[in-house]
């Protein structure tokens, strides 16, 4: 049985800079969440349904990251393409090319998801559609002794009853600072980190960029801040996923949330050194 399933979305990514260049990329949480883990497991797997478009740097990604194409959901549907703008500052806004229904229907669902990921050790759900997500958390702490890993999407956040219900089926959430501070109502993320684990997750992590993380963990008495790993930042696309990824490879092999957000911190790092995936595929092909 697997150790790790990461379970998200398979995109193309177009990054357009204020200068007015592009660059196009494979991506998706997905892939980068399970190149990440592969640092750390050796057995670790994708969940993540395929369009019919799929490029072949995908396909070889997926493979790269100890899946096969074929094992996963497929949809008679064009492959999720977003447009990122970065801006000036260093803020980016998305836009979903083909919009939210078909990105829903991109998403997992639980009637996607075979009876080996059940047995997992541990299962990463990172950022799909809102509605994919109150679907498939509570299915699948119903269903599996799996440790599971929550990572959230920016855009859902209005519906903050049905999300904090989310929360409490994980053991690990690992939110953005926007999504903690959005969600627990204060900018004090300590505050913000033990809110949530009143919900129920037993151990909180805040993602905050370039500023590192935040931990809160069983015997841990008081914020624990983690540093970024400094590099020169490429294409920030993906480095959340990759710190999910990374952190829930080592914390499940180790059971030590610290060293899995330095872990995390490295992955993130890699991530966005190069554009999309590129940099992340290079070391897992080395």
């Amino acid at each position: 049985m697997p150790e790790l399933v990461c379970i998200g979305n398979l995109t193309v990514d177009e990054a357009r800079q204020p200068d007015g260049s592009r660059a196009i990329s494979a991506g998706g949480d997905a892939v980068f969440a399970a190149l990440a883990a592969r640092r750390y497991l050796a057995d670790v797997r994708i969940l993540a349904p395929l369009g019919f478009d799929l490029p072949e740097e995908l396909n070889d990604a997926i493979r790269l990251a100890g899946s096969l194409p074929e094992d996963q959901p497929h949809r008679e549907l064009p492959t999720v393409r977003n447009i990122i703008r970065y801006d000036r500052a260093g803020g980016r806004t998305w836009e979903l090319v083909e919009g939210e229904q078909h990105f829903d229907a991109m998403s997992v669902y639980p009637a996607d998801v075979p009876e080996s990921v059940l047995n997992a050790d541990g299962i990463l759900i990172s950022a799909m559609s809102f509605e994919s997500q109150a679907a498939l958390v509570p299915w699948l702490r119903k269903r599996s002794a799996a440790t599971l890993y929550l990572d959230l999407q920016e855009d859902y956040l209005e519906n903050t009853d049905a999300l904090l219900a989310l929360i409490g089926c994980c053991d690990v959430f690992l939110p953005s600072e926007v999504e903690a501070t959005t969600l627990a109502g204060t900018n004090d993320l300590w505050s913000a980190a033990q809110f949530f684990h009143d919900q129920g997750p037993e151990t909180v992590v805040i993602k905050r960029a370039a500023e590192g993380c935040l931990v809160l963990a069983p015997g841990i008495k008081g914020p624990v801040m983690i540093p970024a790993v400094a590099v020169i930042a490429v294409d920030s696309t993906g480095a959340g996923d990759a710190f999910c990824g990374a952190f829930a490879a080592v914390h499940l092999r180790t059971g030590d949330p610290i060293e899995a957000a330095r872990a995390g911190a490295a992955a993130a790092a890699i991530a966005i050194s190069g554009f999309g995936i590129d940099a992340l595929v290079r070391q897992a092909a080395a």
